[in-house]
This record gives structure tokens, sequence and C-alpha cells, in this order.
């Protein structure tokens, strides 16, 4: 078992290792994605300036706290697509039988398909989420640190749901746009709004079916008022999201039919 997660950590970095050469071998095209992916990002967080510029802040809805929605859900999408941009391509490899290359070699199937691609603009929500973090923290080292562990950690909600809705492919047919709405118009959408213009009916939601709150909310909480037990909740949460998606992955491949290809992923 040991010796298993040693394997999984060391293929982990070999793969994030030929994803930043790939990055690199494409220097133009990886900082003019990045470059843009940033712009993009900056013109919604301008956005919010110029509201609280004009009516001002009130009890919760700040902008630091705005920025720190900000912050977390860029970080987490950023690393959720960069490191493991292959969970995008699962309904694809489901529906023309691509899997079979995952399934027959002998590696972790789940880490070797999310690995298996990387987005190479998603650096820039990385680097734009650590900037304005850091920025919201006032340079505190303390609440940097707390930053990066959160980012990091959080990026799990994201990687969790799409495996989830994307295994589904197997039982359902393609559900890529599904899968895409929901990243896009739930997670990502309910993230960047402060808490508390939600009413109580959406903040369940929020809270239950759609993981706003741990990917986004109480992250952001903590960083202007630390509190264990949010941290714990968060934690907690994660772990939960993610051997949901495990279980019914493996649930899914146990019911793919193969597609007979012979292709060998190297």
């Amino acid at each position: 078992m040991l010796m298993e997660v040693k394997n999984n950590i060391r293929y982990f970095f070999n793969a994030i290792k030929i994803s930043i050469k790939s990055a690199m071998a494409y220097k133009i095209s990886f900082l003019v994605q990045v470059v843009f992916m940033v712009i993009n990002n900056l013109f919604f967080l301008i956005f919010w300036g110029v509201i609280f510029s004009n009516t001002g802040e009130s009890s919760g809805i700040t902008f630091n706290n705005v920025l720190y929605l900000w912050s977390f859900s860029s970080m987490a999408y950023g690393i959720a697509y960069f490191f493991f941009g292959g969970i995008r391509k699962i309904n694809d490899y489901i529906i023309t039988g691509s899997m079979d290359s995952f399934l027959l070699q002998p590696k972790n199937v789940l880490l070797n398909v999310l690995t298996s691609q990387c987005s190479f603009s998603a650096f820039g929500d990385i680097l734009y989420g650590l900037v304005i973090g850091i920025i919201a923290s006032g340079g505190d080292i303390s609440k940097i640190v707390l930053l990066v562990f959160l980012g990091m950690f959080v990026s799990v909600f994201f990687i969790s749901t799409e495996i989830i809705l994307r295994s589904l492919t197997v039982w359902i047919g393609d559900t890529k746009t599904i899968a895409n709405r929901y990243v896009e118009m739930l997670l990502l959408t309910f993230s960047t709004y402060p808490e508390n213009i939600f009413k109580t009916g959406i903040k369940v939601l929020l809270y239950t079916v759609i993981p706003v709150a741990y990917l986004a909310y109480l992250p952001a909480n903590m960083m202007n008022n630390f509190n264990i037990f949010d941290l714990i909740c968060v934690i907690i949460a994660g772990c939960i999201y993610m051997l949901v998606a495990i279980f019914i992955f493996y649930r899914a491949m146990k019911s793919y039919e193969s597609g007979n290809s012979i292709a060998m992923k190297e």
C-alpha cells in the first residue's frame, strides 16, 4: 500500500514535469494564453471595484472579501485544470473507447486519466488568484501560507465535480455540456459573488448540492477571521466529495464497454 502511494506520487510529479516541458515548448502560445486569462479575470475585478467605489461597503460584503473569493475560485480552477486537465476528456475517452489505453496500463487509472492533459491558460488563473490573494492579505505571511494551503485544497471540489459529472457518460450518454454548464454557471458564478447577497434557499444549495461554500465562502471568511471549525468543515467536505468522485469513476469503469482500442498512451 505504501509503495503504491509512493509510485502514484512519483508518477504525478513526473506528469507535472511533462506538462511544464510541453508548455515551455510553446513559450509564446503559453505566455499569450496566461496573459489573456489574467486580463479576462482582471476586468471582472475592476467591475467589482467600480461597484464598491459608487455604493460603498456594507457589513459582510467588502471589497477585501470579494478579492479572497476571486482568489480561491481562480486558484482552485487553475490548479484543477492545469495539473489535472484530463478531467475534461473523460467523456471523450469513454465515448471513443480511448479509455482502453488507460485501463491496460499498470498505473492508477484515475490519476493517469487526470494527468493526461494540461490546460496551459489555467496557469494564468493560478497566478492571478495568488497575486490578488496576497494583495488582500496585506502581505501577512501567516495569511499567505493559509491562502496557499486552502487554494490547493479547494481545487478538490472542481476536480471531484468534473469526475462525477463526466463519469456519468457511461450510463446516460455524453455529459460534456452538463459538466461545462455546471462548472461555469454554478461553481464559478456563485463562488465569485458574496454569500450575503443570496437568500436562505440558495444558501442551502450552496452548502450541499453545489459545494461553493467550501470552495470559496468558508475559505474567504477564514482569511479575515480564522476558525478551526470552518477549516475542519472544508477538509471533511473535500474528502467526502473526492471519495464520492473516486467511487463513481471506478463504478463507471466497471460498466464501461471497451472500444477495442489498441492505442497505448506512453
